[in-house]
């Protein structure tokens, strides 16, 4: 038989384009195996068909976990607590279309972590719901909602503890407690007459609105508050020996007599408490504090430490203070020592402070300062500042701008010693010695010190010299000094002659001198000229001397050892300014 290719190609292209337009997988099966559903990542979301324990169906597997569900309903209930769900989800969260359910967990322990013990009931409707939990105590509630893979939510907040209310029949002798009885709940009528007795009593609860008028006569109160009462006449006190406070009208004598506060301080010695009152003395109104006292002076007076206050009375007295330790009757074995202050009477009075200490009558000195006036007044055998090492200031004065008056002004019986006005110029009434360094823009000297000195010559070779003297005078770094060499044996060589000036000399610019020369060169001569100290020289030393008679062969001669004869005499004198 022949094979008609031809009709077997139009065959097979008339039954392609019947599977082509059939739907995708209508003619599909899974044998014994199962379809795998992966995300974009690549990671297992579904298994559809056979699955590993041999059953068939449809699996979600790695879901993302669901948003927290709204924070639950709680509530106690007959034998337990009702907990609910509003169906909604924390922050407005939408529901995923893999939610699943959401677990209600519940435990008496507060901040629990909600596990497989505290899973008590699920809720499976999107809508939400309300569950019963048995409970015998108070119960914490929280919720977890789960997606169909089986993942958790975070745990909602929890909320609680809610008491299950107790069911008919399970209430016993001595169940009811203190926490069970509402507050208010137990009324007088309730009360079994003279139930209340003194043991059932809180110390303390009793106070002035539970007691009747007069209730209390004839009876001794002991310890305890006395709140809300006036005590007339009598005393108060806190005990009556030792360390104690006394309220008493009749204070004992010397003490003015005066409603007081007596402070016993319980001392061994102590011969009068501290006091604490208030009166009027000569129409002025005081407070005094006095402390306690344990001696006497020689009139037999209380010697104490007190504090007087007295208020400011405008156009007749001033408000005043003072603290005060000292001896009322002289005894020269207690000084006194005092801060004292008053206060101006009108607007154009004066205020004053006065701090005060006085020695015992044996070495009677004081020392007092005194402010007021816009003033500050020493008055002492003398004004002593130390100050401690530190890098301040020992004595700082500064005066304002507008300041007129003089800064510093010493006088010695009210005659001028000594005087800085504003402009900073001093005038010294006596001398002014001065052990360092005066520095000064302009310096206007009546006297100075001539100061000798010994210079030094060098340069002259062979030559010795009978003499060599010099002196100079010193005004900060400027110098005037005067030098002479005589020579003795006559000198030898062609070096320079030098010779030493006082200290040592500026470099900056050369500095010159006048020079005078006799029986330099030829025996006799007189001769003139000029010394100098170079930019290249050093220390004291002036480099060069020249000397000239204006003859026609020694003009502008610079000496040098061959030069100084026997008796030849040099003089140097002049400014300079010091290194």
């Amino acid at each position: 038989m022949t094979t008609d290719i031809g009709r077997i190609l139009a065959d097979h292209e008339r039954r392609l384009g019947k599977v082509e337009a059939q739907s995708r997988l209508k003619s599909a099966a899974l044998d014994d195996t199962a379809l795998v559903v992966r995300d974009g990542t690549g990671s297992l979301r579904g298994i559809v068909g056979q699955q590993g324990d041999g059953t068939t169906a449809v699996t979600i597997v790695n879901g993302a976990p669901p948003p927290a569900p709204a924070t639950p309903t709680a509530a106690p209930a007959l034998g337990g607590v009702s907990a609910g769900w509003d169906g909604t989800f924390a922050d407005g969260a939408v529901i995923p279309l893999d939610w699943a359910r959401v677990e209600v967990h519940a435990s008496p322990v507060d901040g629990f972590t909600p596990d497989t013990e505290s899973l008590v009931a699920t809720i499976e409707t999107a809508q939400g719901g309300i569950v019963y939990v048995p409970a015998t105590a108070p119960q914490y509630v929280r919720l977890v909602a789960r997606n169909t893979s089986g993942t958790a939510s975070p745990a909602t907040a929890q909320v609680g503890p809610y008491a299950p209310k107790p069911v008919a029949g399970e209430i016993g002798i001595g169940e009811i407690t203190e926490t069970l009885i509402a507050d208010g709940s137990i009324t007088t009528p309730k009360v079994f007459a003279n139930a209340v007795t003194t043991a059932k009593l809180a110390a303390g609860s009793v106070d002035a609105t539970a007691l009747k008028a007069d209730a209390i006569t004839g009876k001794t109160i002991t310890g305890g508050d006395i709140i809300g009462a006036t005590v007339t006449g009598g005393e108060i006190r806190t005990g009556t020996s030792g360390e104690r406070v006394v309220l008493t009208p009749t204070p004992p004598n010397p003490l003015a007599q005066r409603a007081s506060v007596l402070l016993y301080s319980g001392a061994a010695d102590e011969i009068g408490p501290g006091v604490l009152n208030s009166g009027v003395a000569s129409s002025v109104p005081s407070a005094i504090l006095a402390s306690p006292c344990v001696a006497q002076d020689s009139a037999s007076a209380q010697v104490r430490a007190t504090l007087a206050l007295v208020p400011p009375k405008p156009g007749s007295y001033g408000g005043r203070f003072v603290l005060t330790a000292h001896n009322p009757g002289g005894n020269s074995q207690v000084g006194r020592v005092s801060i004292e202050g008053v206060t101006a009477t009108d607007p154009s009075g004066i205020s004053q402070m006065v701090l005060h200490a006085g020695d015992g009558a044996t070495t009677p000195k004081t020392a007092e300062v005194q402010l007021g006036s816009g003033l500050v007044r020493v008055l002492a055998e003398a004004l002593q500042v130390t100050p401690a090492a530190t890098a301040a200031s020992g004595l700082y004065l500064n005066s304002v701008a507008g300041h007129t008056g003089n800064m510093i002004r010493l006088q010695h019986n009210s005659v001028d010693r000594f005087v800085v006005d504003n402009a900073g110029n001093g005038t010294f009434a006596g001398n002014a010695t001065i052990g360092g360094t005066l520095s000064t823009a302009e310096l206007a000297v009546t006297a100075t010190t001539f100061t000798p000195y010994t210079p030094t010559v060098a340069g002259g070779g062979s030559a010795t010299y009978t003499s060599r003297t010099g002196w100079f005078y010193k005004l900060g770094k400027m110098v005037y000094f005067a030098a002479e060499f005589v020579v003795a044996s006559p000198g030898s060589g062609s070096s320079a002659v030098t010779i030493t000036a006082p200290s040592s000399i500026y470099r900056g610019a050369r500095q010159s001198f006048a020079a005078h020369g006799q029986s330099t060169t030829t025996s006799g001569a007189v001769m003139n000229g000029h010394a100098v100290a170079i930019e290249t020289g050093s220390g004291a030393v002036i480099d060069r001397i020249s000397l000239s008679n204006d003859g026609a062969s020694n003009r502008d001669n610079i000496l040098n050892g061959t030069n100084l004869l026997a008796t030849a005499r040099v003089s140097i004198s002049g400014w300079y300014r010091e290194a």
